[in-house]
């Protein structure tokens, strides 16, 4: 596939086969967020399937070929941003100890998203890893001062029936976005899911790639951008 073509696009496909066809270098920014490796399931819907590649022996196989792609894809001063979940499984630490071999750990942020379900140590925070090859020269364009390493005041996207269950809300990408990236840059998201990285992107004028295995968000995903497009047309 050329890689222009694939340019504020939502490609279906795996993306360990689909970013071979990304030149090296040519990406400012990745923010994904691949399986976590703990076989997820949500159960705030009354049927969901189990998310792809999300069994914790496949998500070890993926792990190290995904982070050689991001290395090579990226500037040299580009960033990845990615997920990693949070809790009593320990994929945050594996996560880290694999990316180490390829990045440097810039930080280890935390999103307190909300007071979750259960009784004991209720689970209300996600992990964001942030990586960069170079540990002191790396895109970071915020200038308030007051840039921490936990984010509040953003809660989670509560899934309906059909939607992707992990769904990321769309200012919290756009915070990330602005971040560590400057107007027309491109930015990539290699698990897309329903597109949230991939609007905030549009809406803060950044181009993007957008990768998902699965048909059905794929879909989804191109019809949400299409409807913000087409709202951004009208607005004119």
């Amino acid at each position: 596939m050329k890689f222009e073509s694939m340019i504020n696009q939502v490609i279906q496909g795996d993306c360990l086969e689909i970013m071979r066809d990304i030149p090296d270098k040519s990406i400012n920014c990745i923010i994904t967020d691949p399986p976590y490796g703990i076989n997820f399931k949500s159960t705030r819907q009354t049927y969901q399937k189990h998310i792809e590649n999300d069994k914790f022996e496949d998500w070890l196989k993926i792990l190290p070929k995904m982070l050689i792609e991001f290395k090579r894809v990226l500037t040299d001063v580009g960033c990845c941003c990615c997920f990693c979940g949070g809790g009593k499984a320990p994929v945050t630490a594996i996560f880290t100890i694999e990316a180490i071999k390829h990045f440097h750990l810039i930080q280890t942020l935390v999103w307190r998203k909300f007071i979750g379900l259960g009784w004991r140590y209720r689970p209300a925070y996600e992990n964001i890893v942030i990586l960069s090859k170079d540990k002191d020269n790396y895109s970071f364009y915020d200038t308030s001062k007051k840039c921490g390493n936990v984010i509040e005041g953003i809660n989670q996207d509560i899934p309906t029936e059909g939607e992707h269950p992990t769904q990321k809300p769309i200012v919290l990408m756009g915070r990330l976005i602005n971040i560590h990236t400057k107007e027309n840059d491109l930015v990539l998201d290699a698990f897309c899911g329903t597109g949230s990285t991939l609007i905030a992107a549009h809406r803060l004028d950044r181009k993007f790639i957008g990768i998902e295995i699965n048909q059905t968000y794929t879909d989804i995903a191109r019809e949400r951008i299409k409807k913000e497009t087409d709202q951004m047309k009208l607005a004119i």
